[in-house]
């Protein structure tokens, strides 16, 4: 089972991914976890440089580079996947088509960045408002956490493509443990 934690600049996805890991683990579940933009990567250092203003490119390439960095990975997702009852994604291929539309640019071809990839079984987007984020972190954003009302965007982007594609929303503004029970609420009988 792979399950991708969403949402929105510093909603708790480290965080809840985290929990999420060492609960499965402590339950005797085999569990592997992925964190993207992986920044340890080719790919990922460039993201990283752009994110920090250091690179300039237009939308289509970032969100290229955001998919390509996933597809360096997948020899790694793919063996993780083989040998592990759940696989945790903090931000996965969701990221990237919301992030896109947020740009304006086409669902069609952004899902198109990443087919082939494994498909997620279960989406969980940790829902905070836009004062939350910017309450939990108001120094040293990135460059798309910076900008209030591209932020306000993918919040919205989130909620809208949450409730098309029947994503489990959790209100990820409350006590880290409250929104780590009703994470596990939300999972099959393990």
């Amino acid at each position: 089972m792979i399950i991708a934690i969403e949402g929105g600049d510093q909603a708790g996805k480290k965080t809840q991914t985290a929990m999420l890991a060492r609960e499965l683990r402590r339950r005797k579940i085999k569990t592997a976890t992925f964190s993207f933009p992986d920044y340890h990567t080719p790919v990922g250092q460039e993201i990283s440089k752009y994110l920090s203003g250091n690179r300039s490119f237009p939308p289509q390439v970032i969100h290229c580079l955001l998919a390509a960095n996933r597809w360096e990975r997948l020899d790694k997702i793919r063996d993780a996947v083989s040998k592990n009852s759940v696989v945790i994604m903090n931000r996965y291929y969701h990221s990237n088509l919301v992030y896109g539309m947020a740009n304006g640019m086409n669902a069609s071809w952004l899902e198109n960045l990443d087919k082939g990839l494994p498909k997620s079984d279960m989406v969980i987007l940790l829902d905070i408002p836009q004062l939350e984020s910017f309450n939990r972190k108001s120094a040293g954003r990135d460059k798309f956490e910076k900008n209030r009302e591209f932020l306000q965007k993918i919040l919205d982007t989130y909620r809208s493509v949450a409730k098309k594609r029947r994503w489990r929303i959790v209100d990820a503004s409350r006590p880290r443990k409250e929104v780590h029970c009703d994470i596990l609420k939300l999972l099959p009988e393990m």
